[in-house]
């Protein structure tokens, strides 16, 4: 008896450890109302969003300051992902996370700057040690920009368990938001799982609002096993821009069915985005409908119970409803009456055409050989059986059917059979959209590539050499003036791999955006002034092709 109640504590602190967040601990790290232009966990192309976006009125250089005493234990610099983004570790075992960064302050970047110096690379992947860089509460970190991949300038903020970096919602310490509206209902939709637990395509219900939390559906005519997806919105009292949902909680007949909500989650499981949307519908009309049911190998820890979702139509008359609701409170419901028998109504059309000629059963390896391609799909690519169009020619492999989910990567090599400078391996997907994919080559002279993406890679060339121009002064200038180098890098096919650039033959840290295709200079104590300076710039493109340029600028 003593072991069973000393384990019903230990299971009821665990849970209570994972609820019970501090909410007078972390400050907010702007200075200004908090407005978010994204919320934690909601929907991207293939993750969740691990943190909330803060706009900064729309420009960048506000002050970014830290949300609680700790160290900086990483910093990272990138030209996409998070662009400079800094990690804090705080006492209380939680890390914060400040990304898309303009800049730091002077003491982080002077440390990181000897170190890129050192190494001469603009991009930095760094972890410190405990005492290397104290931080306090409070304390201005640096500036919000647009760094990155970021199309708009600002803040992306994080919390994470330090010793898992599990995401937690920042908004359940207390960072407050106001927030007085209803979250909206867009559509629902039904789906039915046959006898081999097939589900069929999403069945769009007719829907109304009765008032302004209250919605109602069409009365749905159904039996055997059904489950439900829904498809809506929130938003925040100082913006209009759609954010994601925090909660879904559904009942049937008065009991509760399924319930999540966006309260944590592991980056490893975050491409398990692909198991709670519809992704056959995504990919078809880029809109997400989140399954209310649990699908072929969503094992996500989002979920507050162990129910599958799934309905068992059993009496003649029924009530579904589906509850949406935000982080403070507010809540928006669906009403679903279902009356037992077969389904009227007709599933949306299946857009896709193509002509799948290979079934791979998802348990099982699948190495294909082609006279100038090979294939390699290991098991568990994509969680349940499936059919894909795998065909290739002499120019081209195809690996196709737009309406399926790839959870691990396949591998696919190719024989590059005029070997010509400039070519690569491209991609064209399900719209006709062509991408870079890989020029690398192995030692048999194939390129070899691992990928999630689907649809027909061949080979192209790039004979076009990237474009150096100087931006802000010409060859010859006095820019005695000026306080910045910008020069700009662009190439017209595969993109920027790579650049270097010296002045007067010392390598000079540069900082790329290349959302403008600009490279950056800031003067600083590295750089040695003569009358006369040259500057070397050198830039590769992705499929090897380079070029070089060299000019002359005067400064006293």
């Amino acid at each position: 008896m003593k072991k069973l109640i000393i384990l019903f504590l230990f299971i009821s602190i665990n849970l209570n450890s994972q609820t019970n967040f501090p909410k007078d601990y972390f400050s907010n790290p702007l200075e200004i109302e908090l407005i978010l232009n994204g919320n934690f966990g909601e929907s991207r192309p293939s993750h969740f969003h691990s943190g909330i976006d803060i706009k900064t009125q729309f420009k960048e250089g506000l002050n970014v300051f830290s949300s609680a005493e700790g160290y900086v234990s990483r910093i990272s610099i990138k030209h996409g992902g998070f662009g400079k983004a800094l990690y804090i570790n705080h006492p209380n075992g939680y890390t914060t996370v400040y990304a898309h960064l303009k800049k730091f302050n002077k003491k982080i970047e002077d440390y990181i700057k000897k170190i890129q110096y050192n190494k001469k690379s603009y991009q930095i992947e760094h972890y410190l040690k405990k005492d290397v860089i104290r931080i306090l509460k409070n304390e201005n970190i640096g500036s919000s920009g647009n760094t990155g991949s970021s199309f708009g300038p600002h803040l992306h903020y994080e919390t994470r368990l330090t010793k898992n970096q599990k995401a937690i919602n920042p908004q359940l310490f207390g960072i407050d938001i106001k927030d007085s509206r209803r979250p909206i209902i867009n559509s629902v939709f039904l789906y039915k799982l046959d006898s081999l637990n097939k589900i069929s395509e999403p069945i769009k219900l007719k829907i109304n609002k009765i008032n302004d939390s209250i919605y109602q559906s069409e009365k749905v005519t159904a039996n055997g096993t059904i489950g439900f997806g829904v498809n809506g919105f929130d938003r925040q009292d100082l913006a209009n821009n759609k954010n994601g949902i925090y909660k879904y909680s559904t009942v049937y007949d008065n009991k509760k069915n399924i319930e999540f909500n966006f309260n944590s989650f592991f980056f490893e499981e975050s491409i398990k985005i692909k198991t709670l949307i519809d992704y056959k519908y995504y990919i078809q009309n880029k809109s997400r409908i989140v399954k209310l049911f649990k699908d072929h190998g969503n094992n996500l820890s989002i979920y507050s119970n162990n129910k599958s979702g799934y309905i068992n139509v059993e009496n003649d008359i029924s009530l579904y409803q589906i509850t949406l609701t935000d982080l403070k409170g507010n809540k928006s419901t669906i009403k679903i009456p279902i009356i037992k028998g077969e389904i009227i109504k007709s599933p949306l059309k299946k857009v896709n055409s193509t002509v799948l000629n290979t079934s791979l059963n998802n348990k099982l390896d699948y190495n294909f050989e082609f006279e100038n391609a090979e294939i390699k799909i290991a098991k568990n690519t994509f969680l349940k059986n499936v059919k894909l169009n795998i065909d290739t020619s002499i120019d081209s492999i195809k690996i196709i059917n737009p309406e399926i989910a790839v959870f691990k990567n396949i591998k696919i090599s190719f024989l590059n059979k005029e070997k010509r400078k400039g070519n690569y391996l491209a991609l064209k997907d399900n719209n006709g959209n062509e991408s870079f994919a890989t020029a690398k080559l192995n030692s048999k002279n194939y390129f070899y590539h691992k990928t999630k993406s689907l649809g027909t890679y061949f080979i192209k060339n790039d004979s076009l050499l990237p474009v150096i121009e100087l931006k802000n002064f010409k060859n010859n200038d006095w820019i005695t003036n000026k306080n910045s180098i910008k020069i700009k890098i662009l190439d017209k096919e595969t993109g920027v791999k790579n650049y270097n650039v010296k002045i007067n033959g010392k390598w000079m840290l540069f900082e790329y955006e290349y959302k403008r295709n600009e490279l950056f200079y800031k003067f600083d104590s590295y750089f040695i002034n003569k009358k006369k300076n040259l500057i070397e710039v050198s830039v590769e493109d992705m499929a090897g092709n380079k070029s070089q340029k060299n000019f002359i600028f005067y400064r006293n």
